[in-house]
């Protein structure tokens, strides 16, 4: 992973018209995108589909983003994902969800741990969406609060609550799972 000033690099060189600097930004970004969206979406081609409309968004809207000291460029590209998959719900159309965790296995950094916590994943799945978001984004994507607030539109307080609530609804959904030591 580029250090952040490397990405403003990168980014620099993209608002000026330089494409390839914006594939740099897409090749290096585009596997989590991709990740936070199957996770939630179950579908590949779906999230294919959702990712390259936020990446040409970003693209579309790139002059737009301005770089902040305490602020990633992944949280505005994150920020641009969210939106869009809530825009994709709103209208979405029907699509076949999968369901066997050896398929999740396809995004995973260790495949071998889907299938050790499958308990995990099941529960996680029967959570509100915006429970998983929370939760996806604060402890997969590794994004702090003040991160999650600005991808998810919320306070900072809201975060810390939403994540309080879905740890809680995860533990009652493990423990109904016959999972008790969390």
């Amino acid at each position: 992973m580029l250090e952040e000033s490397q990405v403003q690099l990168l980014i620099k060189r993209a608002k000026a018209g330089d494409a390839e600097a914006f594939g740099q930004i897409f090749d290096l970004y585009s596997p989590r995108i991709y990740n936070f969206l199957f996770g939630k979406l179950r579908h590949k081609e779906t999230a294919e589909d959702i990712l390259n409309t936020i990446f040409l968004k970003a693209w579309e809207n790139l002059n737009r983003y301005q770089h902040r000291q305490n602020a990633k460029f992944s949280t505005w590209l994150f920020q641009i994902a969210n939106f869009t998959l809530i825009d994709h719900w709103r209208t979405r159309k029907e699509t076949s969800e999968i369901t066997k965790v050896e398929n999740l296995s396809v995004f995973a950094v260790d495949p071998k741990l889907y299938e050790d916590y499958e308990f995990l994943w099941i529960a996680l799945s029967e959570l509100p969406e915006e429970y998983q978001t929370v939760l996806d984004l604060r402890f997969k994507q590794e994004f702090n609060v003040a991160e999650t607030a600005k991808v998810m539109n919320k306070s900072e307080v809201g975060v810390r609550v939403l994540q309080h609530r879905a740890l809680k609804m995860l533990k009652e959904k493990l423990i109904n799972h016959g999972v008790d030591n969390y």
